[in-house]
């Protein structure tokens, strides 16, 4: 086994123990107590803070264990997470910035190779703009860990001008064009409802939860089962659907005023009719053109489109009843 193995499991075990002694380490690994405490200060000098106790039970113990082990990536798994990290420095709460910036130089220090390039690449030409809002990581953290741990919460969230309190257990949490949503069990009306997370005035863990509720996948699983209809058992992401849409002649002049280049065919009176096949993971963006038309355009085909519209306009008045003075 080489040195660099034997270093990560001394480390990945006193990282595990926290507390430990060299005869338990020499006993665990098969090496003599000088080889052990050469590799603690080698650990030490590689950044793990191990410090010496004194007395009688004395030994060693890890100040923080929560550091981790050194991992070896590929380059394309660097270029990976520096794309992910970027994505995050997208978002106007800077309480991550600290941790984010810190990865970010550890992934990407200097040295002469390609992936060199590749990091200055994202660094100057990719970027990703939020719609965050009042997005806070803290209270993102706060419902991801309760979701994990299936924590019962007391919140205090605003709608409208109101402010309400709830008994709840996340499920997990998710994020939908900048926003963060947690579906949470509600214990007053026994049923999962959905929570914005950016709306959460106040949270306090009052203990655990002993009952098992429906996971975040079977739950999103269920809402997009009953969005898309039986589409969804149906079709599958690269396959086509049919597309049919009629236009009033300002619907018309919408579209050909934007830059947006829709295959129309245009009638004697100016109105006209989209009639094409789009894939299936092009609904979405198709959805957010045709809501923008409003009432002049009207969706034959597919039918579930005209669910989805309808809960688009469904955000939108949500939206302003939550914002009404």
């Amino acid at each position: 086994m080489s040195k660099v193995k034997r270093l990560t499991n001394v480390w990945t075990y006193i990282n595990d123990m926290q507390k430990f002694t060299i005869k338990e380490l020499s006993e665990e690994f098969n090496l003599s107590a000088k080889t052990i405490q050469r590799y603690l200060k080698e650990l030490n000098k590689m950044g793990l803070p191990i410090q010496a106790e004194q007395g009688r039970n004395g030994g060693y113990r890890v100040l923080n264990n929560s550091y981790i082990p050194p991992i070896i990536f590929t380059e394309k798994e660097v270029m990976t997470i520096l794309f992910a990290l970027k994505s995050l420095q997208g978002y106007k709460d800077k309480s991550m910035e600290p941790e984010v910036n810190s990865i970010m130089r550890k992934v990407s220090y200097e040295r002469k190779s390609n992936i060199k390039i590749g990091i200055e690449n994202i660094k100057r030409y990719i970027d990703f703009i939020t719609n965050d809002g009042d997005f806070k990581s803290s209270d993102v953290t706060e419902f991801f860990k309760a979701s994990s741990e299936s924590l019962i919460l007391n919140i205090k969230y605003k709608r409208g001008n109101q402010i309400l309190e709830k008994s709840i257990c996340p499920i997990g949490i998710y994020s939908n064009k900048g926003t963060w949503f947690s579906p949470v069990y509600d214990y007053k009306s026994d049923k999962i409802i959905l929570i914005r997370i950016n709306k959460i005035i106040e949270i306090k863990k009052v203990g655990k939860s002993k009952g098992v509720h429906i996971s975040l996948k079977e739950w999103l699983d269920t809402v997009y089962n009953n969005l898309y209809g039986t589409m969804s058992a149906t079709k599958k992401i690269g396959e086509t659907i049919y597309l049919n849409v009629l236009l009033t002649k300002e619907g018309v002049s919408k579209i050909k005023d934007s830059f947006y280049d829709l295959d129309i065919e245009s009638n004697e009176d100016g109105s006209g009719i989209i009639n094409t096949l789009i894939k299936i993971e092009e609904v979405d963006w198709y959805v957010s053109i045709l809501f923008l038309i409003g009432s002049n355009a009207k969706v034959i085909e597919p039918k579930f489109m005209n669910k989805l519209l309808y809960d688009k306009a469904n955000e939108l008045r949500y939206f302003y009843e939550e914002n009404m003075v």
